[in-house]
């Protein structure tokens, strides 16, 4: 067992030293979760995401360099890679980042970014194209979480503005506590006794995920010429909704007394139940995959990591029929998912069959997958960065921030993701399918099908 040192300056005040950091952190055991994600990283399918910010101005690389630097210091997971103990359980060992790429192109060809499995926490390309600058981050999924993500990319930018504007020394941030990532996991439920109740629930969120297949979302023709999965994180398409439809659909949630998180999955139901409609796995329940933060008040003093879980809801297709029934149930099970803390039992159950990797491993292994397709709200990741506002963007020296999208990960079967992302008034929605199995005109034609629900939405007020 690695032996814990207090990362202490002489003083007694916590360290910011790489250093320090690195000598008392590394080598930091995987939790469950991590070890879960990075069995599901596997070829053609790596377990990496994408957040895209897209900004005007004039960019000063030196000053952009230190911050990049700065910020992985105050992010010790992400510029570390994986390791294997003596016990051949993986852990997170200290590695050297490799540099932002710089490239100077059209913008059209700027998301054509092919990113294999990554081999460390994050990675930062830079696209130029005159006074337009695309940022595209690839973070693995086995190190952080989107929430993790934009605690990242705020330090980088905060620190940015301060070296840009020729300050002398590091910026001054709020400190973050590294000694938390031993805790990362800490909210998990064997900290107490288990109870009969947390072995039920547990069960109750595990074994339909092995017992009751999922419908898989359609490709409706032939499958595409390319016959491996892409590595690409890139082949996705985005649009923004105007600020009045944004706002209408804010309305809407309010009328209905629900959470627009809530209104924006019911509305993905009604996409795959009338897309599904007339085949096969159209006769299959919907399951989608709803990541949940986990992370209690003190953890946002945590730099970043994986501090999330997964909550599965399922809906039979003769559910999804009605709008105002299914908008109800899923309000209904959303609040249990957090009265009942859902997604500590879906990781209660990793830990358990971490005690058998090799069962975890089996499981994994199934021939359906877990998931009809993903949903994940970014919320207002860019907003939340304490930059000063101009004309309702972010301004960062002298960049100002245009808009910004998110690309989950897809699973072999689970071949459909969907991610929204509020800045400045308006919402943006990413979707992403399967390169084998959907060509492009039906890639943009999921994406016009959910806008038009969320469109039907805002018309009929429910």
């Amino acid at each position: 067992m690695t032996k814990q040192v207090p990362i202490v300056d002489p003083e007694g005040t916590p360290s910011d030293r790489k250093e320090d950091v690195e000598a008392a952190l590394f080598p930091l055991p995987f939790t469950p979760f991590e070890f879960y994600y990075l069995l599901e990283d596997r070829p053609g399918f790596p377990s990496v995401f994408q957040i895209v910010l897209e900004c005007r101005g004039t960019l000063d690389r030196i000053s952009l360099e230190s911050a990049y630097q700065f910020a992985l210091r105050r992010h010790p997971i992400l510029a570390a890679q994986i390791d294997l103990d003596r016990r051949r359980w993986p852990s997170w060992v200290t590695c050297d980042v490799g540099p932002i790429v710089w490239v100077e192109a059209d913008l059209a060809a700027t998301r054509n970014v092919v990113a294999t499995a990554a081999t460390s926490g994050v990675r930062l390309r830079i696209t130029q194209s005159g006074d337009h600058y695309t940022f595209q981050f690839v973070f693995h999924h086995v190190a952080v979480d989107g929430v993790g993500a934009f605690l990242f990319i705020a330090d980088l930018f905060l620190a940015y503005a301060h070296y840009a504007s020729g300050a002398s020394g590091d910026p001054e941030l709020r400190r973050l506590d590294v000694a938390r990532l031993r805790d990362r996991d800490g909210h998990q439920l064997f900290n107490r006794r288990v109870k009969l109740v947390d072995l039920v629930r547990i069960a109750k969120v595990h074994l339909p995920l092995y017992v009751r297949r999922c419908a898989v979302v359609c490709n409706h023709g032939e499958p595409t010429q390319s016959k491996v999965a892409s590595d690409s994180v890139a082949d996705y398409l985005v649009y923004d909704l105007s600020e009045e439809e944004t706002a209408a659909l804010s309305r809407v949630a309010r009328t209905q007394s629900v959470m627009l998180h809530e209104l924006l999955v019911r509305d993905f139901f009604l996409l795959l139940n009338a897309w599904n409609q007339g085949s096969r796995e159209g006769r299959r329940p919907i399951r989608m995959a709803v990541p949940t933060n986990l992370r209690r008040r003190e953890d946002y003093r945590m730099p970043a990591a994986n501090v999330f879980s997964l909550a599965f809801l399922t809906r039979r297709p003769q559910e999804c029929e009605q709008r105002e029934s299914l908008l109800a149930s899923i309000r209904d099970e959303m609040e249990a998912i957090k009265r009942e803390k859902r997604g500590l039992y879906f990781e209660a159950g990793l830990r358990i069959s971490c005690a058998w990797p090799a069962m975890l491993r089996w499981s994994l292994g199934r021939k359906w997958p877990f998931a009809t397709a993903v949903f994940t709200n970014l919320g207002t990741g860019l907003d939340n960065v304490p930059l000063p506002v101009r004309n309702g963007l972010r301004v960062c020296g002298d960049l100002v921030f245009d808009g910004g999208a998110g690309a989950g990960p897809l699973r072999q079967d689970t071949n459909l993701s969907v991610a929204v992302h509020t800045y400045a008034g308006r919402m943006s929605v990413c979707v992403r399918c399967e390169p084998t199995l959907f060509n492009p005109d039906q890639q943009q034609a999921i994406l016009d099908a959910y806008l038009g629900q969320l469109r039907s939405t805002i018309e009929l007020g429910t």
